[in-house]
């Protein structure tokens, strides 16, 4: 699947080409939202034209790059990388893992009667007094010094595709191997999928891997040993590893704690002899530091999402949410729930065109000092900072704890925010800087609220009608409004001052939306 990697001064994300039509820039309604100021609210937009995408710039302030030259318009190739502000944009055609599975082919190759030898993964030493013969001390030691060197080179990496691509490595140095694969189990899932894949020196091509030998590592839990046994008269008239152009296979399963992780397979396509009992033993030595490695690499990967949420929590809920989130008096539980919640969007009016005559680390120091402000405002009223975009902040209300009168504290936020841009304003005019004008907009309904995005990054955040009426509420707010829909205006438990505004049309929205334009009120304490 076509997919673009974003890298903002944020960070990393990845999103999946899926629809005909996805917009880019950094407005809360576009298919992929960046929070990059240089970046336009609507950038631009990739469009599918059959099998080819293309980016089409829609005449942004600052500009799409390509190698270093503007752009308005580029049917995309594999690996192109755009520049947009301090972003860029890489388009790949598929991601890695579907690369990697158009390697790999799966055939239900052999018959099991080729298996030479087989050893359970976890197999312990015999104490030295209990080995028959000198040679099998020998292959231990190999086996653990070996391993050993494998353990130093992996011991220290906690990147996974770096722990698979040493491992890799190391196999096919170790081994008379051709091809090497090795499989995973991804943490959550039952099946396995591809996740390396090395040839040897001037190899290149599929690599066929018998699904039954897979099956019959993953259930016996045992590393197997096979060859080619066409010239046994036994095997002469049944299917053999030839026919693929195999001749030797050793496979042998990745399993820490009694737990399935995945399986490493190795071929060779010259000799049916390739592997020997020892060399068996050894990889089943090896495969037990690689589980060790894979099983570590999935529990940083959990502390570190984990500990993102955690500090994503602390800086979008009110300390007071927090201390019981900690607590475990209150649970976030991942995955999406349809919830009512209350929607409150805060933009810069005209902070563009404010912001091309102060220095950028100014205008840094301007947003910073404005949301501190208005984020102590939302929390001050129960609310949640779901997100910054550019200059604008969307706030929750309702989600992910039920608030009594949830509007009613977004219609008290809103109020208050206004009235403390007004203190702001004179601190800033003391400076002799210029004001700063703000425009709100609120809109209440269900939304599906829970932890959204792909599978580098995850944020907590909501999607919906009444998101997108919010934010286009907001768009027409002037500086200085408080602006609310009719249906908001309808689930207040409390009487608030407001003027109507009549029935707008929206863009994006179908059909009018009666508005409401919020002033002074008690709800405002």
């Amino acid at each position: 699947m076509p997919s673009i990697n974003v890298s903002s001064p944020l960070g990393e994300m990845e999103f999946t080409l899926s629809g005909e039509r996805t917009t880019i820039g950094r407005h809360s309604s576009c298919s992929v939202c960046i929070p990059d100021l240089r970046i336009s609210k609507t950038h631009a937009v990739i469009r599918r034209a059959g099998n080819e995408f293309i980016f089409e710039d829609t005449g942004s302030s600052n500009g799409t790059f390509y190698c270093g030259s503007r752009i308005r318009e580029r049917i995309l190739i594999d690996g192109d990388i755009l520049t947009l502000g301090q972003s860029t944009l890489t388009f790949s055609q598929l991601s890695e893992k579907e690369m990697l599975s158009t390697i790999v082919n799966f055939s239900a190759i052999p018959n099991p009667g080729m298996i030479r030898d087989r050893m359970l993964v976890n197999a312990h030493f015999l104490p030295e007094d209990q080995v028959p013969n000198p040679k099998i001390l020998r292959s231990d030691y190999e086996k653990l010094r070996l391993g050993n060197e494998l353990l130093r080179d992996i011991g220290e990496e906690r990147n996974l595709k770096t722990i698979l691509d040493k491992v890799t490595e190391h196999l096919m140095r170790i081994f008379p191997a051709d091809r090497c694969v090795v499989l995973l189990v991804p943490p959550g899932r039952n099946d396995q999928q591809v996740s390396a894949v090395r040839h040897a020196s001037g190899q290149s091509g599929a690599i066929t891997v018998s699904e039954t030998v897979i099956r019959m590592v993953r259930e016996s839990m045992e590393a197997l040993l096979l060859s080619d046994t066409s010239l046994d008269d036994r095997f002469s008239q049944t299917s053999s590893l030839i026919n693929q152009g195999i001749r030797s296979v050793m496979c042998a399963p990745i399993v820490h704690g009694g737990n399935f992780l995945g399986t490493v397979h190795l071929d060779n396509l010259r000799s049916h002899s390739a592997f020997t009992h020892k060399d068996l033993r050894l990889l089943t030595g090896i495969v037990s530091y690689v589980a060790m490695a894979v099983s570590l690499a999935y529990l940083m990967k959990r502390v570190e999402s984990e500990a993102k949420t955690a500090a994503q929590f602390e800086r979008l809920l009110s300390p007071a949410l927090v201390r019981l989130v900690t607590s475990g008096k209150v649970k976030l539980e991942r995955g999406g729930e349809m919830r009512n919640v209350t929607l409150l969007f805060a933009d810069i009016r005209n902070f563009s065109r404010l912001s091309q005559n102060v220095p950028a680390t100014r205008v840094v120091e301007l947003l910073n000092r404005h949301f501190e402000l208005m984020v102590d405002i939302i929390f001050k009223h129960g609310g949640t900072v779901d997100k910054f975009i550019g200059d604008a902040v969307m706030a929750l209300f309702g989600a992910p704890i039920d608030l009594p009168a949830q509007t009613d504290q977004a219609v008290g936020c809103a109020l208050a925010m206004q009235a403390a841009m007004e203190d702001l304003n004179a601190e800033l005019a003391a400076e002799g800087e210029q004001p700063l004008q703000i425009g709100i907009g609120i809109d209440c309904g269900n939304v599906l609220v829970g932890s959204i995005g792909s599978s580098r990054t995850m944020q907590y955040t909501c999607i919906g009608d009444a998101v997108n009426i919010a934010s286009r509420i907001t768009d027409i707010a002037k500086p200085g409004q408080c602006l609310i829909s009719s249906t908001a205006y309808a689930n207040l438990k409390s009487e608030a001052s407001a003027r109507p505004l009549g029935p707008v049309q929206l863009k994006g929205i179908d059909g009018p939306v009666e508005i409401l334009e919020l002033y002074d009120s008690p709800l405002a304490g």
